[in-house]
């Protein structure tokens, strides 16, 4: 398939020691013939070898002394011809060394487009790619060597092999379907569905697996929520170790949400304070009242906050499917006798202080079990986007069908065809190979120019 040949920038806008400037395409060697002002190198540059060469204009002005890196197709990233230009860091120098490529036919990059054309060109697929965009956005070390990993195409062999299984499964039952004349191949129920049963074992896991990928690399939401005045604000600091939220022995001095991210053994956090909840006709405090709500109903786990010995009389019903830990703050207000008298009526609350970060160690404990978090889960092999859980959802009800039937006491087997060529769809979506258009540029359109 022919392509015009693309250019962009591969390092962020800024100054800086180096910036890179990247060419894919039919015409990226003639042009950056274009830009050499050494003749003897013109048609001279090696593969993968760098060449230290002087850029000029189209006016033949000098641009800048650069390092140039051909890559020959197919052995490119994009599997085209590829060329990286290694020039000084001035937004100036790779602003107009952009502007005379596109003036000897190029054209400036859409964004993701690289890889959107090694998706095309076979040099990855679709899960690869997914993996590129989020390696790039990894917040901590464990983000990164997951979707690693998964570039690498730990997950891809995982999900082929779960399709060729499939593929296996509906073969039987076509050829039973469309050339067996005799009676059903023997035990052929029985041999089908082990293969699905085990293949919906495997789904099973790897869906349980995208609540903590999904933490991994977008952050899990905690929310810390309870009446006014409890020291949710001073717990956001004392958590956080900073000093983002303004705290008062005023009750309501939180009137809208503050976030603070950080990373909890790896695992990025987004920590929000929220308006304390409580019955109000003031129309700005309700408004934040209404805004805790709506976090509440998206956190992944949520703090309830309150004084020693409260007894919850919040009106707001929480998400039932959302883990709570439920605290009492401000114990340092509290005499021994007091403290250890509710400690034994409130033995299933953790008693804390915000303000001298008495047992503070302790909430973060409770914080990384609730949310499951462990140093070992970056090595888990998982599905990491809501396209692939939505697609791989598809496909477990669509095996889960398959099983239902085989199981009825007459085996429909052209039900079965179908839902087994379904599954296979689905999992097809995932890796790429039977995506709509509109799919494809919607995920490629969420990188970054140049990559």
């Amino acid at each position: 398939m022919n392509y015009d040949t693309i250019v962009a920038p591969a390092t962020p806008y800024g100054i800086g020691g180096i910036a890179v400037v990247r060419l894919s395409g039919p015409q990226s060697l003639l042009i950056v013939n274009k830009l050499i002002n050494n003749n003897d190198l013109r048609l001279k540059l090696k593969p993968r070898h760098a060449t230290l060469v002087n850029l000029q204009d189209e006016n033949s002005v000098a641009i800048d002394e650069s390092i140039v890196t051909f890559f020959e197709t197919p052995n490119s990233y994009t599997g085209e011809d590829l060329i990286e230009i290694s020039c000084h860091g001035s937004p100036v120098v790779v602003d107009k060394i952009i502007s005379t490529c596109c003036h000897f036919g190029a054209r400036i990059a859409d964004p993701g487009e690289f890889t959107k054309r090694a998706f095309i060109n076979g040099k990855m697929d679709l899960v690869q790619a997914e993996a590129v965009a989020s390696l790039i956005h990894s917040q901590s070390v464990e983000s990164s060597q997951l979707n690693l990993r998964l570039l690498h195409g730990e997950l891809s062999t995982k999900l082929n092999n779960l399709r060729q299984k499939l593929i296996d499964a509906v073969s039987m039952v076509e050829f039973e379907l469309d050339i067996s004349e005799d009676e059903l191949q023997p035990d052929l129920n029985s041999h089908v569905l082990a293969i699905v049963a085990e293949q919906s074992q495997q789904i099973h896991e790897l869906l349980s697996s995208y609540k903590q990928a999904r933490m991994l690399n977008h952050g899990a939401l905690v929310v810390i929520a309870g009446p006014p005045n409890v020291g949710k604000s001073t717990l956001l600091n004392t958590l956080s170790e900073t000093d983002r939220a303004i705290t008062s022995n005023l009750p309501g001095t939180t009137r809208d949400t503050i976030d603070v991210p950080l990373l909890l053994d790896g695992v990025p956090i987004n920590l929000v304070d929220t308006a304390g909840i409580r019955q109000t006709v003031e129309e700005l405090e309700q408004k934040g009242v209404n805004r805790t709500f709506n976090y509440l109903k998206k956190a992944d786990l949520i703090i309830l906050v309150h004084d020693p010995g409260e007894v919850e009389t919040l009106y707001y019903n929480y998400p039932k499917n959302v883990p709570i830990i439920k605290i009492m703050n401000k114990v340092d207000l509290l005499t021994k006798t007091e403290l250890d008298s509710i400690q034994t009526s409130h033995s299933k609350q953790l008693l804390i202080s915000a303000k001298t970060g008495f047992n503070i160690k302790l909430l973060k404990q409770q914080i990384k079990t609730s949310l499951r978090i462990s140093s070992s889960l970056s090595d888990n092999i998982t599905i990491t986007t809501s396209r692939q859980q939505r697609a791989l959802k598809q496909c477990f009800n669509n095996i889960n069908t398959t099983i239902e039937l085989l199981n009825s006491q007459r085996s429909a087997y052209e039900l079965i065809s179908i839902e087994l060529r379904e599954a296979l769809d689905a999992i097809g979506a995932i890796l790429g190979k039977t995506t709509p258009d509109d799919i494809l540029n919607n995920i490629f359109n969420q990188f970054c120019v140049g990559k």
